[in-house]
């Protein structure tokens, strides 16, 4: 029986000084990102799997049906790595497909990887073929759910796809701070408004909040209906409207809609939120909308939920007030929307808060946020049932985050819809920007039109139309740009006419006063009758001389604020980019990215027609580039450093391309996979880079590139795995393995086929052992025989190599899998020997050079534990079986948590020290090590950064043969080493032994020679196994007891 290569590739991750050359599984990775545990897999909606490994290096499994399919993958300027497969690419550059599809390490950080969920939820615009869970009237679209181990075969008939993404909450001084109170003096409560919370739920028996909720729905499908389990929601709800004696919301009179769409971890998806939107606005008719919620990632305003927030603003006259994000970067859908009011967080200082997003809004540079309101500190209602928040009382906690600051504008915008009913949501969020109070210290990229003042905006005759103004860009250079005109008209809702002098109050890119003449006004003043409109004329000249970058600061008219910013663009230059094919023709299968090397930002520009300008500041920069060619053919042109500082033309040719690859001595040797990279660095750690990985190198062609980099600054790699095909597709008789590696610095060469001799390479003879009869062993995905066997391996010398093994039953079912944790390079010389899949398999903990060990950690207060329980004798290797188990932590003997998973735990923890109990079993139906019982008692404490827990990890390491067998006539020798997942060094070491699959123990003489640990284990003339357990204990009391059921065989 035939038994074919599995389609598995390993792309390369990022690290402090770039991209680096991948090692293992037809190709491996350096780490990818420190936040991310190893061992995480996400199954893209395509049903191809990756896979983050040793040092997060990076495993793509082509879904089934789709064996052969060719992966590339780019970091972008964030240092996430997006894996996309070759049938996807045509789609992305049409824009039907989301780029966060693709985005590995957003999904994986976002809880969409396999250990997580089982399938992966898409908002789809035209169909698919599969059973939608709910329509989404104001994007057109559908939701609807693919199975991960089916994936989605008809993407290609979609309209646009996208990801449902994730979105979370935004996590008694402050009424006064926005004038609330003195709204109240006048009789402006909020009576006769509905405001819907689309949050985590109200708790409607709350005492601040009786008889205020008058409708409510639950979009998430929680158990607990439309209830608050978390506390987000209802902390939110009665800062709009709470009745309360000390802690009184924004609008005590006004009534609430609840509309849960978060669930009861305050987490959720696009399509729950949007589905909450359409019900509140179009199905209630909610006046306000409040939203304290956000994805993860900036956004242009043009996502799924940016969009349903302007269609339906614009379809019911809703205004939807949304929390700005608290990464202190740019704000996240949906509060990019450009008819959101978008609010940040300031102290009672009205100083902004460090986490508060400020803009401008990523793609255009618009003004965003629009105004900020208090959210620091806030103290409001308890939900019953709620769990976050520090307590005030035994009813009300306190929270900080622009999900606390929106509400109180929701609030306010109550009041102003009680005020004048006949308004327009743009006409209230007017009112409330123009009124706002500044920080004079803040620009309006990070304040909007400053801080809510209710008060002011209650009496406020004149408002502004628009609210802002974005006034774009003044393309460089600047003698001669066309004044930008912008009109401003302006309403008096008052009884008399208004006459208020213009002003304009404009910094500079550094902070100064706009020089004069660059804006000015049509009219010195404006007057503006009772009931009516009048206009003015903004003139913006960027020919006046001054510092180039953006212009922002505010128009002002009788004490309305109008925000206001323009780009007067930096030096930039047109880049002519022409793509073209084997024939000579343009072609648009074709794509493009600039990254600038030192400010950190990439450019896709699109390119409809195979020829396309892009508008570049002059800087430095990578290029990867590609042409699609038909037959199966690629052509890759990367620019190490393309330097733009004039107006230039780049040409993409595939007539210019070489074919690359290597040949070796031995003639019928084949890759098995081909993987080649081109690694940036740049002014920010990390870098950039692009990668490719194909089954072979067929059909791949690299143009030379024109640019070179200063030594060391960029690095081009060709790597492959070489063995004999055997003829079915596979490479399952082959008796030997290459493992090569060319790297070139600076720039990609001329001549790019590599020939290797047998004697330029180090030598392996590696015997692979069985666990189970009838299995194959794969090694690093290439070479896949029956169990046991030996191979001969090449390896290009003095290069850091990960290898991998894996064993699978005869039908391929997954058994078990290993892998070394550290880089091992190899010398010429003597051949070496290894041996893989050879017991004792159980737990280990290899260190990880120059950073904090990730698979058992803390960090604050949250531990991660995510490691395996089956790794062979060998060191430098971890590993894990496909067993069942579970895994419980406990904190001074109250259970913290468990999962359904050994070796995994994601947990919350009180704060402070304690003392800690990890419990873990495993079985698996394997010949040994077949049961894994495990605890861990350690001591641990709140961090200030992520730290490597105290675990240890006992390693056994007898003589066995390839079917983890040991003589039974004499005794057997067995090596003992105690690995430590944060250092340190064991204290005692114990050991006992069954040889009746632990019905009976009894103790096994431990010694300790030069420091390292030895049993001696005698076998009854009647025993078949051996299991042991073992207790070792540190100087600082931190213990382990483990217990490994038919750790070996008798012979």
């Amino acid at each position: 029986m035939s038994h074919k290569r599995s389609a598995i590739a390993v792309l390369a991750g990022l690290v402090a000084c770039g991209l680096t050359v991948p090692v293992s599984g037809t190709a491996t990775a350096a780490p990818l990102t420190r936040t991310l545990p190893p061992d995480r897999a996400v199954t893209l909606f395509t049903g191809d799997k990756v896979v983050l490994g040793g040092e997060h290096e990076v495993t793509v499994l082509a879904g089934k049906g789709r064996e052969g399919t060719r992966f590339s993958y780019y970091s972008d300027e964030r240092g996430d790595i997006h894996v996309i497969p070759e049938d996807a690419r045509p789609l992305l550059r049409a824009d039907k497909l989301d780029r966060r599809l693709f985005n590995v390490t957003q999904l994986i950080k976002n809880g969409y990887d396999d250990k997580t969920r089982a399938d992966i939820p898409l908002i789809v615009s035209g169909g698919v073929g599969l059973a939608k869970e709910r329509d989404l009237p104001s994007l057109n679209a559908s939701v609807v759910r693919v199975d991960k181990a089916a994936g989605l075969r008809t993407f290609a008939a979609a309209d646009k796809i996208w990801l449902d993404g994730p979105v979370r909450a935004s996590l008694d001084k402050s009424i006064p701070q926005i004038g609330a109170p003195e709204a109240w003096n006048s009789g402006h409560t909020g009576k006769g408004t509905t405001v819907a919370v689309l949050d985590t739920g109200i708790d409607a028996t709350h005492a601040d909040l009786s008889d205020a909720v008058v409708g409510a729905q639950d979009f998430t499908g929680s158990a607990s209906g439309v209830d608050d389990r978390d506390g987000h929601g209802t902390h939110v709800a009665s800062i709009i409207t709470g009745e309360h004696a000390k802690y009184r919301g924004v609008a005590p009179d006004a009534k609430l809609l609840n509309g849960k769409v978060l669930n009861d971890f305050g987490s959720g998806q696009e399509s729950w939120i949007i589905a909450g939107m359409e019900w509140a606005a179009a199905k209630q008719g909610a006046d306000v909308i409040n939203m304290s919620l956000g994805g993860s990632l900036p956004s242009d305003g043009t996502d799924p939920m940016s969009q349903a927030v302007n269609r339906l603003t614009a379809e019911t006259g809703s205004l939807f007030v949304i929390a700005a994000g608290n990464t202190g970067g740019m704000p996240p859908s949906p509060g990019a929307a450009d008819a959101a009011l978008t609010v940040g967080a300031v102290d009672h200082n009205d100083a902004l808060a460090e986490f508060s997003s400020r803009g401008p809004r990523w793609g255009d540079n618009a003004i965003k946020p629009d105004i900020t309101a208090p959210g620091v500190d806030i103290a409001a209602a308890k939900a019953t049932n709620g769990r976050i928040g520090a307590p005030v009382d035994p009813t009300h906690v306190r929270l900080s985050g622009t999900s606390m600051a929106a509400p109180h504008v929701a609030g306010a915008a109550a009041i102003m819809a009680g005020i004048h009913p006949s308004w327009t949501a743009t006409e209230i969020k007017s009112a409330l920007m123009g009124s706002a109070k500044p920080n004079p210290s803040l620009t309006v990229f990070e304040q909007g039109s400053g801080r809510l003042d209710v008060a002011k905006a209650a009496k406020q005759p004149l408002r502004s139309a628009p609210a802002s103004i974005n006034a774009g860009v003044a393309l460089w250079p600047h003698h001669d740009d066309e004044p930008i005109r912008k009109t401003v008209r302006y309403h008096n809702s008052g009884s008399a006419p208004m006459t208020a002098d213009m002003t304009a109050s404009i910094r500079d890119p550094h902070g100064n006063p706009a020089p004069a003449g660059m804006f000015t006004f049509s009219s010195p003043s404006i007057t503006v009758p009772a009931g009516g409109e009048a206009e003015v004329v903004v003139t913006i000249d960027t020919r006046v001389n001054g510092p180039d970058g953006f212009y922002s600061g505010v128009v002002e008219a009788g004490g309305v604020r109008t925000p206001i910013a323009v780009d007067r663009e930096v030096e930039s230059y047109d880049v002519t980019v022409n793509f073209i094919d084997q024939n000579g023709n343009l072609t648009p299968e074709s794509e493009i990215r600039f990254v600038e090397m030192d400010i950190r930002k990439a450019f896709i520009p699109d390119n409809p027609t195979g020829s396309l300008v892009a508008r570049l500041p002059k800087g430095r920069y990578f290029v990867d580039s590609g042409v699609d060619d038909p037959g199966n053919r690629i052509t890759l042109q990367m620019e190490p450093e393309f330097v733009v500082s004039s107006n230039t033309t780049l040409d993409i040719d595939a007539r210019k391309g070489k074919p690359i690859g290597f040949t070796v001595d031995k003639p019928n040797a084949k890759a098995g996979t081909a993987f080649f990279q081109f690694a940036r660095k740049t002014s920010w750690p990390g870098g950039t880079g692009a990668g490719f990985l194909w089954p072979n190198f067929d059909g791949v062609h690299v143009v030379p590139s024109q640019t070179s980099a200063a030594p060391g600054q960029f690095t081009y790699t060709t790597q492959t795995r070489m063995a004999e095909p055997d003829g079915n597709g596979g490479f399952t008789t082959s008796p030997y393995m290459y493992h090569l590696n060319h790297d070139v610095d600076g720039r990609v060469p001329d001549s790019l086929m590599v020939r290797v001799r047998d004697n330029q390479l180090a030598r392996v003879r590696s015997e692979h052992g069985t666990t189970a009869p009838g299995s194959l062993g794969a090694r690093d995905s290439i070479v896949t025989r029956p169990l046991p066997y030996t191979l001969d391996e090449l390896y290009t010398p003095d290069f850091p190599w990960y290898n991998k093994f894996s064993q699978q039953s005869s039908d391929g079912s997954p058994q078990s899998s290993t892998r070394t944790d550290t880089r091992r390079s190899y010398k010429l010389g003597p051949v070496v020997t290894e041996r893989w899949n050879f017991g004792v398999f159980g737990p280990a903990f290899v260190p990880q050079p120059n950073t904090v060990n990730t698979s058992a950690a803390r960090a604050g207060d949250v531990m991660l534990f995510n490691f395996g329980l089956y790794a062979d004798h060998d060191l430098r290797r971890t590993g894990a079986s496909n067993d069942t188990g579970s895994t419980t932590l406990y904190r001074d003997g109250e259970q913290i948590g468990t999962e359904p998973w050994s070796g995994y735990g994601l947990h919350t923890v009180p704060a402070g020290d304690a003392q800690f109990r990890l419990h873990i079993e495993a079985r698996n139906q394997l010949e040994v090590s077949n049961k894994v019982v495990v605890d861990w008692t350690f001591r641990s404490g709140t961090t200030p950064a992520q730290q490597a827990l105290p675990l240890m990890a006992v390693r056994f390491a007898p003589a066995v043969d390839a079917r983890q067998r040991v003589s039974r006539l004499i005794p057997t020798v067995v090596p003992v080493h105690i690995d430590h997942n944060s250092g340190g060094q064991a204290r005692s070491l114990s050991v006992q032994v069954s040889h009746d699959d632990g019905l009976t123990w009894k103790a096994a003489p431990v010694v300790n020679f030069n420091g390292k640990w030895f049993t001696v284990v005698s076998h009854p003339s009647s025993a078949n196994t051996v299991s042991l357990k073992a207790s070792a204990k540190d100087a600082d009391g931190n213990a382990v007891d483990q217990t490994i059921h038919r750790a070996f065989l008798l012979k």
